[in-house]
């Protein structure tokens, strides 16, 4: 019986230490998924926070571009939007911001608007790939890419077999035939090697819709793609009257010396292209997690705003309203056009783009 007894009492023993065992085991399992589980709230969380610090970098790029425009008709790089934004602090965030004017850049989507080619803008596009030492062969391929015809621009020819064996990427015997949404699709167009994107690239935007260019904020290697035979030396002129005040209308430019020796069919050709006021920016807002030392976290979002003028309907009853309001507070109305400001795109990135 004795034995029996030892028996029975080392079994139960066995048998409670299996229980522990298997206890701490599971409690051990169930720590580390609570474990796993706070750790990913925490990632969610601070992700999104992330996210909000970039609606809100979003919001105050737009309202800086709507505060300026109340300023002037114009801009330049005087501008309130064009000086350098300290970063701003919210808790353990940062949030930065730099804004860059996509009107003084050529918007190769100018080249085909509302079924149309624009021949100022291929000619301006041209001249541009002739300032920069490249091949301005390269326009006409940019703009049977996207254009709505089956043939070569002027060359004839169908766009399926000359533009079959693309030079970098599309494998398809037929063309997008649509505006470009990004300037790395010009990879995809014959010519284009990543050397010759790269030259282009300071000079190139692809904005939805139609931009002019900006001659408070073009460079002068655009400027001089405006008139055959210029080239950049020669539009110092006009970056010196722009550094001491901004142009405010195009007639200022046709003054100077490069500008005056075209006839009266060049400028109304050109005219419709120019303006001394932008259309479109493009804000690289940067958001940092710096809760923990060593292991900031970051997002990027590339954001597109745009600033037009206001319907002209909305416009008469926006300045009646002004002067209504004006009038009751005793000032003056300034006659100016209201403007639009609002986003276009967003685009999010986990690294930094180019910009």
């Amino acid at each position: 019986m004795s034995i029996t007894a030892n028996s029975q009492r080392g079994v139960a023993l066995l048998t409670i230490l299996l229980l522990v065992v298997s206890i701490t085991v599971v409690a051990g399992s169930m720590l580390a998924s609570q474990k796993i589980t706070i750790r990913r709230s925490s990632l969610l969380f601070d992700q999104n926070q992330l996210l909000q610090d970039i609606d809100a970098g979003q919001q105050l790029a737009v309202t800086m571009i709507h505060a300026d425009s109340n300023f002037n008709d114009t801009d330049s790089a005087q501008d309130i939007w064009a000086q350098p934004i300290p970063p701003y602090a919210l808790a353990n965030h940062s949030v930065s911001i730099e804004l860059r004017d996509e009107s003084g850049r050529f918007n190769i989507n100018n080249l085909y608007q509302d079924g149309t080619v624009n021949t100022s803008a291929l000619e301006t596009f041209q001249r541009l790939f002739t300032q920069l030492n490249l091949e301005p062969d390269i326009a006409t391929a940019v703009l049977d890419w996207q254009d709505a015809g089956g043939e070569v621009y002027q060359d004839g020819g169908d766009e399926s077999a000359v533009y079959a064996q693309q030079s970098n990427a599309i494998a398809s015997d037929a063309l997008p035939n649509q505006p470009f949404v990004s300037i790395d699709q010009l990879q995809e167009v014959k010519g284009m090697s990543a050397e010759t994107l790269a030259v282009l690239r300071p000079y190139l935007t692809a904005v939805p819709y139609y931009v002019p260019i900006n001659i408070n904020t073009a460079s002068p290697v655009l400027l001089a793609a405006l008139v055959d035979g210029a080239n950049s030396q020669q539009m110092q002129a006009l970056i010196d009257m722009r550094v001491q005040q901004a142009l405010t209308s195009i007639d200022a430019m046709w003054q100077l010396p490069i500008f005056s020796s075209l006839n009266e069919e060049q400028r109304k050709a050109l005219t419709p292209m120019l303006a001394v006021d932008s259309q479109a920016f493009m804000a690289l807002i940067t958001a940092t997690d710096n809760a923990a030392v060593g292991q900031a976290r970051q997002r990027f979002a590339t954001v597109l705003i745009s600033k037009t003028v206001v319907d002209t309907n909305q416009a008469v009853n926006s300045s009646q309203t002004a002067n209504s309001n004006q009038a009751a507070n005793g000032g003056e109305v300034d006659g100016k056009m209201p403007k639009e400001v609002q986003v276009v795109t967003q685009r999010l990135w986990a690294f930094r783009p180019s910009f």
